[in-house]
This record gives structure tokens, sequence and C-alpha cells, in this order.
């Protein structure tokens, strides 16, 4: 079974100073990374002085990409879809896909969160996340796998802008949780082991010089000591223009995760945690992992 949500187009980095590290040493260090096979990100170009350009890359529609993926179930953010218009965009994505669907409206009218699956959704329900003044939500989606099961899959899109609005949002998420499952979202906080002291400090610089908020490692921390489960790149760093690449969106930075509760019957298959270039239909890249049920799992 595959899980994989759409997300943006993100970078390279240089890993400067470590050419006296051993190969071995390098892919130690290298699995704590994520890593994808793209174009420059705008902090590595910014330090370079370089103009961002993707000559060469081609453009194509967000059915192609999906259907290029071939992905069990697709989790979706910032989706539009008009209950005027029976649910289009989304309906008509669903229909070239084949797949089912179900929608919670988010951060602006007939924009929100989306989940679309090959097999059949037995039912799903919208949770605004911290309280009735927060527009921000969360999907919950059980999804019926031949032979396998059910699925307790959540698609989220935390606050971009303020962290202990971010905590207060997954927080109310876990403890509506009662169910094992599977998370994906844009949260919007950063893993501060994705990155080298030299990377991090580039990455608060730019934060500083683009007027962003200062980037921020709680809700990864907490997630973390709840004892999620995000997936990592497990082979060998993808090296590419003699750059390391890192992250989810054109800061070259992890913004979005897909994560396990500790308690889920289904598991990241080891080294299937990869990042895919979205190909121009999103500004965040499309995570892509593979996932498996766990036989004789422990009751919780």
């Amino acid at each position: 079974m595959d899980a994989r949500g759409i997300l943006k187009q993100s970078p390279l980095h240089p890993i400067n100073g470590q050419d006296h590290l051993t190969k071995q040493q390098k892919f130690a260090r290298s699995k704590l990374r994520v890593s994808i096979n793209l174009p420059d990100n705008e902090i590595s170009l910014l330090r370079s002085r370089r103009n961002l350009s993707f000559s060469g890359s081609s453009t194509r529609t967000v059915v192609e990409v999906l259907r290029e993926l071939d992905a069990a179930i697709v989790a979706l953010q910032d989706v539009k879809a008009e209950e005027e218009r029976e649910m289009r965009s989304l309906s008509e994505l669903a229909a070239a896909l084949g797949m089912s669907y179900a929608f919670a409206e988010s951060w602006a009218p007939e924009y929100g969160n989306a989940v679309l699956s090959r097999w059949p959704i037995k039912h799903w329900k919208v949770q605004k996340i911290f309280d009735d003044t927060d527009f921000r939500n969360v999907l919950k989606a059980t999804i019926e796998v031949p032979h396998v099961g059910e699925v307790n899959f959540q698609r989220t899109h935390l606050d971009h802008l303020d962290e202990n609005w971010r905590m207060k949002q997954v927080g109310a998420i876990i403890h509506s949780s009662d169910s094992p499952h599977i998370l994906a979202g844009g949260l919007n906080s950063l893993d501060d082991t994705d990155y080298s002291q030299e990377r991090w400090t580039d990455i608060v610089k730019y934060y500083e010089e683009m007027g962003k908020p200062t980037p921020k490692v709680e809700v990864m921390r907490f997630l973390k000591s709840k004892q999620y489960i995000a997936g990592e790149c497990e082979s060998v760093v993808v090296i590419a223009k003699g750059q390391s690449v890192q992250g989810t969106c054109k800061y070259g930075t992890r913004v979005d995760y897909l994560l396990a509760s500790p308690d889920c019957p289904y598991k990241f298959i080891p080294g299937s945690y990869l990042v895919l270039s979205s190909k121009g239909t999103s500004d965040h890249h499309i995570i892509k992992v593979n996932v498996t049920k766990c036989e004789n799992n422990p009751p919780p």
C-alpha cells in the first residue's frame, strides 16, 4: 500500500567543510537528511548570489503527476472544491484518477484539505483543530483496504506563522485522536535534526532577511516526544551538481511530513520515504512512502 502526499519544489545545499569525512561517516550522517534531487533552493541561491532558474524542467498537470505516482492514497492541501460547481476542481481530479475523495474547507472559502483514495472511504469527519476561532482543521478519513482492513488517515495544514499556535493545534489533534492513525500535513515546523549547524545558520539568516518568523522546532519535538514516527530517507543521499538535497519547499527546508502514531499498525517500509518533484504543480514537493501492516501488532 502506498500513502503519498502532494507538496513543493525545493533543492540543494553544499556539504561544505565535510571533505575530510570518510564515506562511512557521510553515509551515517546522510541517513538523518531528507534527500531529493532537484534544482537549487532559495537559501542556497541567496548565499551564492545566483538567480533561481528551472531551465530545462517541464511543467506537468496535477493529473499527470499523480497518475505517474500511481498512489493508492493521496493527501492534498490548498485544494479548490466549489460546492455550487459540484465540488470542482477536486471532483474532476478524483474522477480523472478513478479515486473517491473527502474534503474539508479550511483557510479560505472553497479551499482546504483533501484525501483521495483508490479504495472506499468508509466515513470521514472534519474537526476544527483548536477552537471555533481557528479556521484550520484536520480531516479524518477511514479507508477500507481490501484484504487488509481499515486505515485511519488524517490530513491537516497548520498555521504558517505562529509556532505557539501550531503547538495548540497539534496538541488538539493528538488529544482528539483516540485511534491509531497516519497523520499527513504541512506542519510548518522544522526538525532541527534534518540540518547541519551551518545549514541551520543559513536558514535563520534567510528567514530574518525575508522578514519571515524565526524557524521553530517545538512542534516536531513535541510529536517525537509523543512517539510519533516521521519517515526518513534511508538510502544514500542523492547528489546533484555536487550538492546534497534537502527539504519539501522552495527554501530547502522540510515543513511537510507523513507520521505514524505510536500505536499505528501500519509502518513505513524502510528506505521508501522519499521527496519527489511536484514538477511545477505546487509550491511544495511530493512526499511518497510505502506502508505495510505489521503482523501480530500488540494492542495499545
